[in-house]
């Protein structure tokens, strides 16, 4: 049976028609795994089974770096349950890879929220509100659908609310959203979390078997990026 903890885009769509926009911050059902044993197994890489090569537009930091992006929605009660174990993971990652979150719309309904992640990203702002914007959602219930609602969450969590808004219509916020999207599809992503690996892997709950069984799988991901440029140097 397909792992079901998997926020898709034809799930959402479904909720959209039968209880309205409102519907798309219901919590779902989350299927757990393993995470101490699942994180830290070694695992075999296979092309187009635990993992899929996509083309983007995203580069690769100019130091040599390896980037590796969550791609998330804050409404995604599956990407919260993730949180933990990636935060755990993303402390024991080598020095030379980049972790960043990395918000996409996949839908109209899904870019308020992203909007604000690229806010709060561009003020500086993003450690301070990230985890508690997950948790307000998710734990606390608030359910920010209106910029003015999405700027009183933000305020209440200490951020400028003026500052909020003017960043949040920005054309700076809006071409991020935008490009987010552009890479969100021609990565393939039809939900979230899926985890993007220098904007050429791609990696998601159904290719692993569960959620917390990506992390693996990028980390054998990046020792074979990393091992391809000792080999050319």
């Amino acid at each position: 049976m397909p792992f079901s903890g998997f926020f898709r885009l034809g799930f959402l769509l479904r909720r959209w028609f039968e209880l309205g926009l409102l519907g798309i911050f219901l919590a779902l059902p989350v299927a757990h795994a393993a995470p101490t044993a699942t994180a830290s197994a070694p695992v075999t890489l296979k092309e187009n089974v635990n993992y899929r090569v996509v083309i983007t537009d995203v580069t690769p930091p100019t130091d040599g770096k390896i980037l590796v992006q969550e791609m998330f929605w804050y409404g995604c009660p599956h990407c919260f349950h993730l949180e933990p174990a990636l935060d755990a993971w993303r402390k024991t990652l080598p020095a030379y890879v980049d972790f960043e979150p990395y918000a996409v719309p996949l839908t109209p309904g899904w870019v308020p929220l992203t909007k604000a992640f690229y806010a709060a990203k561009f003020m500086g702002v993003l450690p301070q509100t990230h985890l508690q914007v997950f948790n307000d959602i998710h734990v606390k219930n608030i359910r920010p659908v209106t910029r003015d609602q999405i700027a009183d969450m933000y305020a209440d969590l200490g951020v400028d609310r003026d500052k909020f808004l003017q960043m949040y219509d920005s054309f700076g916020v809006d071409n991020a959203v935008r490009q987010a999207g552009v890479v969100a599809q021609d990565a393939g992503v039809t939900g979230v979390p899926a985890i993007l690996v220098n904007g050429k892997y791609l990696v998601n709950g159904d290719m692993a078997g569960s959620n917390e069984a990506m992390l693996p799988i990028v980390d054998a991901l990046i020792a074979r990026i990393e091992a391809e440029k000792k080999a050319k140097s």
